[in-house]
């Protein structure tokens, strides 16, 4: 269905859609259009070489108007298509469905600028923004959020929650021109795709004053004047420049001295553009016993955005504590994760799957279980008995089953690897009981991939019993290649419940099965 409500291709079974692919692809042999399509873009790439010149324009400075001059008749429908807005979500928030939408138009494709060029390619990009991909903003959306609650926690800045709401999607809109336009006009672009798109959804005033510090976010650095900006603004802009600059250690890596607060000329990440209040930074002190109660809260939780970054992109940690070295991850993976941001449909679950992980490694080391990464796991202390180990695997089966303080916040997840004494007292409290069941109780060891045959077998379930785990019958739904519902019965392996025990325990008891 089209936004007018039309059937633009009708409700074909599976055979019918096969049949009405083969005629299209048929058809590329006799319609003008895709038979004459490498002369269009070679006739393209002309028109624009010689329309840029007489212009004095280069590729990334083009404007709309000159991008419509531009283009051949022939492709204008191509441009159009790539400058329409995104089609929203019913619910437009700080939210799955909204800002997967946001990442797949304005970070997963080339922008209209590009669209003409990309056509002449004869391979496609993973990654369009390599410089500010997907990871880069989810991870900036992070920063602005913990960052909100540091200056709540603080009264230094308290936001009412539409205000936050708007300004996570600011942040992950602030690099949607990123790489297509000149950087001189990337920020006023990314603003106006901000209004335009969420008009409607949010007060215009609000909308307004978010745009407006979108678009001063480089006037520092322009030698702009920012005085008479109005007070809301100028804490949007303080919000959205910290969130974004912090990241920019993806491209500098994080030095010996990070976050660098007392050093006058770093050679790389330089905590002086992070626009943090200046009344608070004067107090700053590299002396760890004459630090602020703020600068702890806050160095402790830019370490914890630091290891974050660590895993999801590839870059260079040279603190005393590498964070992949001490919980033995791939020191390679961190670029494979970024790219996975670039295709996966659940990015804010996945982002958030991670922080939660940092956590449970955490806690586990806490409780004295290693992470294993030697192959004959011979350093696990593993009881073959009663299915259990001390040692844990970056597995989600394994994380799993470390559970997380249902009141943890955001700031103290980001927090808990570099200073534990932080934390609420609820908090420490809630982790210190976990610590303790890890130590009673260890990890459950993975029993493998069980077949339905498997399960069924008598000396399988009771294995099985002894490591506390049940075989129940469940019915699972399923289509039919005609699109009916059906139930497939199958025997599923439950984790036996103890007397007082909860539904919601930590997850990973239960094994996998085919």
């Amino acid at each position: 269905m089209n936004r007018e409500g039309r059937m633009i291709v009708d409700d074909f079974s599976p055979n019918d859609f096969i049949k009405w692919l083969d005629n299209l692809w048929e058809q590329r042999e006799t319609y003008p259009l895709y038979r004459n399509w490498p002369t269009y873009v070679q006739r393209a790439q002309r028109e624009n070489a010689r329309l840029k010149q007489s212009l004095h324009q280069n590729d990334s400075g083009a404007s709309p108007t000159s991008l419509a001059a531009e283009t051949p008749t022939a492709l204008q429908f191509v441009v159009n298509a790539f400058s329409e807005p995104p089609v929203l979500p019913d619910h437009v928030g700080d939210n799955e469905k909204t800002i997967l939408t946001v990442l797949q138009h304005y970070y997963r494709r080339p922008g209209p600028e590009r669209v003409i060029k990309s056509l002449g390619r004869q391979t496609m990009p993973t990654v369009w923004k390599p410089l500010h991909s997907c990871s880069h903003v989810l991870r900036a959306r992070n920063n602005g959020l913990w960052y909100m609650e540091l200056l709540e926690k603080f009264q230094l800045r308290r936001l009412e929650k539409i205000e936050k709401e708007l300004l996570a999607l600011a942040i992950i809109y602030h690099d949607a021109a990123a790489e297509d336009v000149d950087k001189s006009a990337e920020e006023t672009r990314s603003a106006g795709y901000f209004i335009r798109d969420l008009t409607g959804h949010y007060p215009e005033p609000l909308l307004g004053n978010m745009a407006q510090a979108m678009v001063s976010k480089e006037n520092d650095n322009r030698g702009k004047d920012e005085q008479n900006l109005p007070d809301p603004v100028r804490w949007y802009l303080r919000i959205l420049r910290f969130a974004d600059r912090l990241d920019i250690i993806r491209c500098f890596g994080v030095g010996a001295d990070f976050p660098g607060f007392t050093v006058t000329e770093p050679p790389g990440f330089d905590a002086a553009r992070l626009d943090l209040p200046a009344k608070l930074t004067g107090e700053f002190a590299s002396e760890s016993g004459n630090k602020s109660e703020f600068q702890r809260h806050l160095e402790a939780a830019m370490h914890g955005a630091a290891d974050l970054a660590r895993i999801t992109t590839r870059l260079q940690d040279h603190r005393k504590k590498d964070y992949t070295k001490a919980y033995g991850l791939n020191d390679h993976c961190g670029s494979g994760i970024s790219e996975n941001f670039e295709l996966t449909t659940e990015p804010m679950q996945r982002m958030n799957q991670i922080i939660n992980d940092n956590v449970r490694r955490k806690t586990a080391r806490e409780a004295g279980i290693i992470v294993c990464s030697d192959p004959d796991h011979l350093a696990c202390k593993a009881d073959q008995n009663k299915g259990v180990t001390y040692g844990i695997h970056n597995s989600w089966y394994d994380l799993g089953q470390v559970a997380i303080p249902a009141g943890m916040t955001l700031l103290e997840k980001m927090q808990y690897e570099h200073d534990p004494s932080l934390l609420s007292p609820a908090t420490q409290k809630a982790l210190a009981q976990e610590v303790q069941r890890l130590k009673s109780e260890g990890i459950r060891m993975n029993p493998g991939t069980l077949t339905q045959e498997t399960l069924a077998s008598e000396e399988a379930r009771k294995v099985l019993k002894k490591r506390g785990i049940t075989v129940v019958g469940e019915k699972r739904p399923y289509f039919t290649d005609n699109g009916r519902l059906k139930e497939w019965p199958m025997l599923v392996p439950k984790k036996i419940l103890k007397p007082g025990a909860h539904e919601n325990a930590p997850a990973g008891w239960a094994c996998t099965m085919l």
